[in-house]
């Protein structure tokens, strides 16, 4: 009996030390990329010769073309916070923060909603690793404001990293300024995460309704957005810090319909997003549905909302990813993606199998 017990003890202390691989670590470096107002039917509209580069996200790593924004909200500031939180905007759950102007001095996250609310940021810096955050428009200084060095959480994780979560902020409105002043600051000590807004598409689409016939500002925008993320690609495969060690993720807050405003909640053109992942381990020219068959359910032309049982992909995927890539837990608070299951590569169920196999093989040795 006494033998017997000893093989038990054994085997679990096994299965402690190496539990199932099936979230390891992905990519040393997340690069997250939101194209503020991208229409996922204009990069098809473009076409292969005036978009290559979004084609190239494509063609070389996993995408949709319908995936969510927010479910109540369809405003930059809130669907972006989406992004970073993990968190839809309405209800308890929620973060809360429908505001979409510039924020007063003294307002963050927090206050808006009376209790501290955890980001990306959070994770990835109270774990040692540094972060970036680099934007086309001023008013993501609340962000800024939520995560400084007063109003960012004590570090509880290891050693004490500070408060200050994000550690480079920079806004710059014209997006070929910041590409290359973001490459610069990568080139010279490459952030774990950073994340990147590009305003383009946005700026054009209010001012020229989202008009995607041939030649008009909103597709050229597009395509000059398509040229950076060109230059993003060049700059990390040409890396070698980088190469084979980073994941791009790419994703809009919203789209536009022509001639309405894009925070029309049942403009099907305004909830309807792309989602993009490509680099490191991610296969080519999968769909993100596929993937995904168990977990997430392609929408059709619906706007399921955060109750459904089966979720659709949405942009607030992103938060909880960029963690799984880089093998840390869920944002604390968060509910989209929080059991990070949204799958991005096809190495996952492989490396559990080859676990229970060995698992298997140790017991009947004992």
């Amino acid at each position: 009996m006494i033998e017997k017990n000893t093989r038990y003890l054994f085997i679990t202390c096994l299965l402690l030390l190496f539990p199932i691989p099936i979230w390891g670590q992905t990519a040393e470096y997340v690069i997250h990329v939101s194209v503020d107002g991208l229409r996922s039917d204009a990069v098809t509209i473009l076409g292969h010769t005036k978009a290559p580069n979004f084609y190239r996200l494509r063609a070389e790593g996993a995408f949709t073309d319908n995936a969510r924004t927010d479910v109540d909200y369809l405003g930059t500031l809130p669907n972006h916070i989406t992004q970073l939180t993990g968190r839809g905007v309405k209800g308890p759950r929620g973060h809360n923060y429908g505001d979409n102007r510039f924020p007063p001095l003294l307002r963050t996250l927090h206050s808006n909603k009376g209790t501290y609310v955890a980001s990306v940021f959070d994770v990835v810096h109270d774990h040692g690793l540094s972060t970036a955050l680099f934007t086309s428009k001023e008013k993501f200084q609340i962000i800024r404001q939520s995560y400084d060095g007063i109003h960012g959480a004590e570090d509880r994780i290891g050693t004490d990293n500070g408060r200050n979560k994000i550690d480079r902020y920079h806004y710059q409105e014209d997006t070929e300024v910041l590409v290359e002043e973001y490459i610069a600051a990568m080139r010279s000590e490459p952030f774990r995460y950073s994340f990147i807004h590009l305003r383009d598409p946005d700026s054009a689409g209010h001012d020229d309704y989202w008009d995607v016939t041939p030649g008009s500002a909103y597709l050229k925008a597009v395509a000059r957005v398509d040229n950076l993320i060109g230059k993003l690609l060049d700059f990390i495969t040409s890396s070698p810090e980088l190469s084979g060690k980073t994941v791009l993720i790419v994703t809009s807050d919203h789209g536009g319909t022509y001639g309405s405003n894009h925070t029309i909640l049942d403009g099907r053109k305004n909830y309807t997003i792309p989602f993009y992942v490509w680099g490191a381990g991610i296969p080519a020219g999968k769909d993100l549905y596929v993937l995904n068959r168990n977990t997430r359910r392609d929408p059709g032309t619906g706007r399921p909302p955060y109750s459904a049982p089966v979720q659709p992909i949405r942009e607030g995927d992103a938060a909880n990813l960029v963690l799984t890539l880089l093998g840390l837990e869920p944002v604390p608070g968060s509910t989209i993606n929080v059991a990070q299951d949204l799958k991005v590569t096809e190495e996952h169920s492989e490396k559990s199998w080859v676990w229970i196999v060995m698992t298997l093989g140790l017991v009947l040795l004992l």
